[in-house]
C-alpha cells in the first residue's frame, strides 16, 4: 500500500523527521512527560507509518543512518576531558565504574534467559551500550553491526524504555523508604565534591561554534572512515570516532570549550535516527520480540542494583553516591544531574554529568566487544 508521503519526497520527510524530534525535545522539558520524550519520538512515527501516512523505507531514512549517527556521536562527546572527570568525580567515579561493570554481569546473565533470536550477541551488545552510554552509544553500536535498519532495533529501544523509566521511578523513590534507605547507607555524602564555578550564561552559541561544531565532528568521522577502511574492519569507525573525540576532548579542552551548542546538536541529530528507527518498525516483530526485550532489561537491571548495592557498601560508597551513579549509567546524565538537585546532594551534580560522560566514551567500545564476543 502507497504511503500519504512518497519516499522521494526528500523535504518533507526531513521536516516531519525534525517536528517529531521538537516534540520530543519539548516533552523532556516538562516534568511529567519527560521520561516519555524518547518513547514518543520512536513510537509516534510507528504509529504513522503503521496508518500509512509515512513510507516505511526511503533513501531520507538511509541517508539519517549512514551521517546522522557518526556526526552526533562526537558532538556528545567533546567535553569528554578525562582529566576533569578524574580530578572532580570523587568517589563516584568508583561507584560509575562499579555499576557499568555490574550492567555488563548483567547483561552476561540476561541473554542466557532472555531469547534475543539467532544474533542475541549483537543485540546484547547493542543493548549493553545503551544502558552504560546512552541512546546514541546503541546507535553507534548497531550502526556499526549493520543492525540500523533491522525491525528489531525499535522493538529493542522501545522496550528498553519500557522498563527504564520504571527503573528510574524506583530510584527516585529509595529515599523516601526510611528501612531501605538506611541500609544503602542513607543521605550521608562522605566527600564534598564541589563543583567549579561556572562562566555566566552567554546569550546562546554562535553561528561560528555551531559551524564549528559540524566541521570538527565531519572532520573526526572522515579520519574514523579512512582508518576503518584501510584496516577493512567497519566497526573501527565508531571506535575511532570515540578515541579522537575523547582525546580532543582531553588534550584541547579549551578548544572543545569554544564549541557551544554542540551537546544540543548532538541530540538532534541521535534523535533524527530513532524516528527513522520508529518508521522502520515491524508491528509482527514486536508482538514476538518485545517481551524478550523487556525480560533482558529487567534481568539486567535487577542483577545491575543488585551487585552495585552489594559491592557498593562494601567498598563504603555510600546510598546517594550509588544512586547517582546508577541513575548516570543505566539512564543518563541529565537525569542524574536532576536527580542530585531534587534530593539536595549538590556536590553530586558535577560528578554525575562528568561520570555520565565517561560512560559515552566506554561504552561503544563495550558494546561492540560484546557484540564480536558473544
Amino acid at each position: 500500500m502507497a504511503s500519504l508521503i512518497g519516499p522521494d519526497s526528500v523535504l518533507i520527510l526531513l521536516s516531519v523527521i525534525l517536528l517529531v524530534v521538537s516534540i520530543g525535545l519539548w516533552m523532556e522539558t516538562r516534568p511529567v512527560m519527560g521520561p516519555f520524550g524518547v518513547l514518543f519520538v520512536i513510537l509516534f512515527p510507528s504509529l504513522l507509518s503503521g496508518l500509512g501516512v509515512l513510507p516505511r523505507f526511503s533513501s531520507v531514512y538511509a541517508w539519517v543512518v549512514e551521517y546522522f549517527v557518526p556526526l552526533s556521536l562526537p558532538m556528545l562527546l567533546f567535553q569528554a576531558d578525562l582529566r576533569r572527570i578524574w580530578k572532580e568525580s570523587g568517589r563516584v567515579l568508583l561507584a560509575f565504574l562499579l555499576a557499568a561493570a555490574t550492567t555488563v554481569v548483567g547483561a552476561l546473565l540476561a541473554v542466557h534467559l532472555a531469547d534475543l533470536g539467532v544474533e542475541e550477541g549483537v543485540w546484547t551488545g547493542i543493548l549493553t551500550a545503551g544502558f552504560i552510554g546512552g541512546s546514541a552509544n546503541s546507535a553507534s553500536v548497531a550502526v556499526a553491526m549493520g543492525k540500523a535498519n533491522d525491525p528489531m532495533m525499535g522493538v529493542a529501544v522501545a522496550g528498553v524504555f519500557a522498563i527504564a523509566v520504571p527503573y528510574l521511578a524506583f530510584l527516585l523513590s529509595l529515599p523516601a523508604l526510611p528501612r531501605l534507605w538506611r541500609a544503602l547507607g542513607g543521605d550521608y555524602c562522605r566527600q564534598s565534591l564541589e563543583p567549579k564555578p561556572t562562566q555566566q550564561p552567554t546569550q546562546g552559541p554562535s553561528a561560528l561554534s555551531l559551524a564549528g561544531s559540524f566541521a570538527v565532528s565531519g572532520m573526526i568521522c572522515v579520519l574514523a572512515t579512512w582508518l576503518a577502511d584501510t584496516m577493512n574492519y567497519p566497526p573501527m569507525k565508531f571506535l575511532a570516532i570515540t578515541g579522537l573525540s575523547v582525546l580532543l576532548g582531553t588534550l584541547l579542552p579549551s578548544t572543545s570549550a569554544r564549541l557551544e551548542g554542540h551537546y544540543a546538536l548532538g541530540q538532534i541529530l541521535i534523535y533524527s535516527f530513532f524516528v527513522v528507527v520508529g518508521v522502520q518498525i515491524n508491528f509482527i516483530v514486536a508482538w514476538q520480540q518485545g517481551s524478550q526485550v523487556m525480560l533482558f532489561t529487567t534481568v539486567l537491571l535487577s542483577v545491575h542494583f543488585g551487585l552495585l548495592v552489594l559491592f557498593g557498601r562494601r567498598l563504603g560508597l555510600t546510598g546517594p553516591e550509588m544512586l547517582v551513579a546508577s541513575n548516570a549509567c543505566i539512564l543518563s546524565p541529565p537525569t542524574a544531574a536532576a536527580m542530585a538537585v531534587s534530593r539536595g546532594w549538590k556536590d553530586l551534580v558535577t560528578p554525575a554529568i562528568l561520570c555520565g560522560v565517561l560512560g559515552y566514551a566506554l561504552s561503544t567500545g563495550v558494546g561492540i566487544a560484546m557484540a564480536e564476543l558473544l
